[in-house]
């Protein structure tokens, strides 16, 4: 089977050759740190041959913040920190020089949208049919955004170049968009849009039905020639124990727009229609799933998340992720038991393709994640889940460590660069 027949056959319950190599990907941190532990400048380049991931493809460009931005404007710099109204017109302090790769040490202090008045502004910003969301473009404005957030940057491909290579393609090909309450906590903040919800409904319900139609528009006319197998909404909406709309406000304020979304997507040929939301997933599901998605990603452990438990709750849920990244820190047999648990819920139930439940922190050793990747790619081939020993071999690729992540330094450093001086 080829990597994209494999993964819409195990999104439908299918029988597979074996289960897709898929094992989460490390953030710019990470490979910081994973540099220092004998990882050379040649594989990291070439990362995704060097592990054996299956690999997946994207349908080109499809930038959805504002054009024409807002004007960036610095307030005032005092030691190390910014504050300044950024391309969104948002009010925020950054740390000037960042302390660590692949991430921002930031503080959001004021949004834009807090009245209807402000809406209709923001709306001017946000027209689907704008050609620069698709097209190249060569330079765009300057930007002093510190980890390119939704920001517009030089190049992309238009979907119209890749049609045939798309559906030709022999990887799953994939399509994400921002989601509904993603897009209106970043107009209005989320103690704002919280507010919002309670003090303003009317308002709310009108940036839902906005965005739910620019999604639609931005992907009607790609969506007609090329076939994607997956799409991802990405919301973030969930906290630790629970979500960060209670399921009667999903219930009023989503559902009928994502039950409309669904089914444009999957009129549109979408094989999977996923949320991405970090956090706990089980009042998102209640509400959404099966008339508004397929299923969700990441699956955070930490969260309260349980993969066996998602899977029996919600019959033919499709679910990503799951293995908890905090259990990759330690000895081999801790891992193992960690891996063995997720992929065995995936033999028992299919529609399930695990990796590490977010992106890989810089406190994974290098060598214990080489080892769970070639302990992962065995057990998607079917070997034993208690006693499979894999064979090491990608570590012996690797140059000497010259020194270990430190967290504690890596968050001193990070609020210490957050203080003025």
């Amino acid at each position: 089977m080829t990597a994209r027949e494999r993964m819409r056959a195990v999104f439908r319950r299918e029988p597979v050759d074996r289960l897709p190599y898929v094992f989460g990907g490390p953030r710019a941190s990470t490979f910081a740190a994973w540099r220092k532990q004998g990882l050379s400048e040649e594989l990291q380049r070439n990362w995704g041959h060097f592990v054996g991931s299956d690999g997946a493809m994207g349908i080109g460009k499809l930038y959805q913040g504002p054009l024409p931005p807002f004007e960036e404007r610095v307030i005032s710099v005092e030691g190390n920190v910014r504050t300044w109204v950024d391309e969104w017109g948002v009010t925020r302090a950054d740390a000037v020089n960042q302390p660590t790769d692949g991430f921002a040490t930031r503080k959001y202090l004021d949004f834009p949208v807090k009245t209807p008045a402000d809406f209709e502004e923001m709306k001017g910003h946000f027209d689907p049919h704008t050609p620069e969301r698709t097209l190249p473009v060569d330079t765009v404005t300057p930007s002093l955004n510190p980890d390119g957030y939704r920001h517009h940057t030089p190049g992309g491909v238009h979907w119209r170049d890749l049609v045939d290579a798309c559906n030709q393609a022999d990887v799953p090909v994939m399509a994400s968009v921002s989601g509904l309450y993603w897009t209106a906590r970043d107009w209005c903040g989320f103690e704002g849009l919280s507010y919002m919800v309670y003090d303003q409904p009317l308002l709310v319900h009108e940036m839902m039905e906005y965005w739910t139609w620019f999604i639609m528009e931005l992907l009607r006319e790609p969506l007609s020639h090329i076939q994607v197998d997956v799409m991802v909404i990405n919301e973030d909406m969930a906290f630790k124990p629970q979500a960060m709309l209670s399921p009667a406000s999903i219930r009023e304020f989503m559902r009928p727009r994502y039950e409309r979304l669904y089914e444009f997507l999957k009129s549109h040929g979408v094989g999977t229609v996923l949320m991405d939301s970090d956090g706990y997933n089980g009042q998102i599901l209640e509400v959404l799933y099966p008339t508004g998605l397929d299923g969700i990603c990441p699956v955070e452990i930490a969260a309260g998340n349980d993969p066996e438990e998602m899977l029996t709750r919600f019959p033919g849920v499709v679910l990503q992720g799951g293995i908890d990244k905090r259990e990759l820190r330690f000895g081999r047999d801790q891992l193992r038991a960690e891996v063995a648990k997720r992929y065995a819920a995936a033999r028992r139930h299919g529609g399930y393709v695990p990796h590490v439940d977010h992106g890989v922190p810089p406190d994974i050793p290098l060598r214990n994640f080489l080892y769970y990747v070639e302990l992962a790619r065995g057990y998607c081939d079917g070997e034993d889940l208690e006693n499979y020993e894999p064979p090491c071999e990608l570590e012996k690729q690797l140059g000497p460590i010259e020194e270990m992540f430190d967290p504690r330094s890596a968050i001193a450093a990070a609020f210490a660069m957050d203080k003025a001086e």
